[in-house]
């Protein structure tokens, strides 16, 4: 009864909680001596199945704060094009070349650290995720 699940956490077999417990639980009527070992698999397979339940309502959930996110990343970026483009004509009038105040450096450059702060933050979840698996 514990060797397939633990089988499964090792990776040797990919079973769901269904088909473990199709396999292990007794066939035919359960007698005096079995029932507790099938009300105890039974509600071993209902926790796991209410864990999947709520595992996948988090995943909708991460998924659509995940779409508002991007949205609103898309319509940040959006506005920094158009601000961009009236600077630069602004500048224009006023006889300035936007190019000649290397705001593209000092964009690559808070980039670049943006870009590190990520990835050090992208380290830490996969070490938090290794760590609870």
């Amino acid at each position: 009864m514990k060797m397939l699940p633990e089988q499964r956490k090792a990776g040797e077999i990919s079973l769901t909680d269904e088909e473990i417990y199709a396999k292990i639980k007794p066939k035919g009527n359960c007698n005096t001596r079995d029932c507790p070992d099938c009300e105890k698999l039974q509600k071993q397979v209902d926790k796991a199945m209410n864990e999947a339940a709520e595992a996948k309502k988090e995943a909708i959930s991460t998924n659509v704060q995940n779409k508002i996110i991007n949205k609103k990343s898309e319509d940040v970026e959006r506005e920094n094009k158009v601000t961009r483009h009236y600077l630069e004509k602004f500048l224009n009038t006023l006889g300035y070349n936007l190019s000649k105040f290397n705001m593209d450096e000092d964009f690559e450059e808070s980039n670049e650290k943006y870009e590190n702060e990520e990835d050090k933050d992208e380290k830490e979840i996969s070490e938090n995720d290794r760590r609870h698996e």
